[in-house]
């Protein structure tokens, strides 16, 4: 498994870094997101899943294979605004 962050997408909120310091950290000038490990360890597979499931802005990519045109990423992106009103109609969504 790997892990990639969006350095263009990130909201600098740390949120990976504290979820799970030694995989991520951010940079001193800016704050932006960055991996520090090249291949995640199985070990610690499912917190890194975690650290990306709770990205506030999906910057964090989970690549479970290294096998070239194989990759897959556990963390899905946003549904397309089109996809969105297909699914929810109306703005009607159940919430109050």
């Amino acid at each position: 498994m790997r892990v990639v962050v969006d350095q263009d997408l990130c909201g600098t909120t740390g949120q990976c870094v504290l979820t799970l310091p030694g995989t991520f950290r951010q940079s001193e000038p800016d704050g932006v997101a960055e991996v520090c490990v090249a291949t995640v360890p199985q070990a610690l597979h499912a917190a890194v899943r975690l650290a990306a499931s709770q990205c506030p802005v999906a910057a964090i990519r989970v690549i479970e294979s290294d096998a070239g045109d194989d990759e897959r990423a556990s963390a899905d992106p946003a549904p397309a605004p089109a996809e969105a009103e297909q699914r929810n109609p109306g703005g009607r969504d159940g919430t109050v």
